[in-house]
């Protein structure tokens, strides 16, 4: 089955989000600069980067599709000139946010036990920045939305526990809602999915409004 969804980003939890709910998915991982700028609202920073990887990978597709050998640099799958299939390009971004602060994914154990110390029992913010870009008519659309997650109270032996199992360590706020985590949280107020790294209901809505009903999976 041909591809229907490009994904600017390298994460299996995206990609799986949007395989589950029957999209044909694309990888093509963006090199975009994720630094943030001084003075900048959470919101608008994950719309930006968002976005940034969008164009980054965007602008390797055309070059890609433009050249002779019709080859992806990085060595993927070769992609066909005019081919519709690529025609859809998605790329997001999360954070963690807690009383202002970014919490991101942790450099080591050490770091991943300060962050879930500081989220324990406290509640904290989750924003996913999204852009979709319509490589045929050269549109794009961008949302950021935001989560509210409650963390239970944990002992330092439980931390030390869930630590153990090894699912921190390339996760914004060094824990995954998707899996063992679960157990960690003790509400959310608003989109589940956007925790996980991708708000799907505004996602889809974006593509309904964006005109891409051909590739909608209902």
């Amino acid at each position: 089955m041909a591809a229907n969804l490009i994904l600017a980003s390298a994460s299996p939890r995206r990609k799986e989000l949007l395989e589950r709910i029957g999209f044909t998915v694309k990888v093509v991982p963006s090199d975009a600069d994720e630094s943030a700028m001084e003075g900048e609202e959470h919101e608008e920073f994950v719309k930006r980067i968002a976005r940034a990887k969008v164009v980054a990978v965007v602008q390797r597709l055309r070059s890609t599709l433009a050249s002779p050998s019709g080859e992806i640099p990085t060595g993927a799958s070769p992609l066909r000139k005019h081919d519709t299939s690529y025609r859809w390009v998605v790329g997001a971004d999360t954070i963690v946010s807690l009383d202002g602060e970014v919490l991101g994914k942790p450099r080591d154990q050490d770091h991943a036990f300060e962050i879930l110390s500081k989220l324990a029992g406290k509640e904290h913010r989750v924003l996913s920045g999204f852009c979709v870009f319509d490589m045929e008519k050269n549109k794009e659309g961008i949302q950021a939305v935001v989560s509210r997650v409650r963390m239970k109270p944990m002992t330092r032996p439980e931390i030390d526990k869930y630590l153990a199992i090894g699912e921190s360590t390339d996760k914004a706020g060094a824990y995954a809602v998707q899996g063992v985590g679960a157990y960690l949280i003790d509400s959310i107020v608003g989109s589940y999915t956007n925790v996980v790294g991708l708000p799907l209901c505004q996602f889809m809505e974006m593509l309904e409004e964006m005109g891409a009903q051909d590739i909608l999976p209902y």
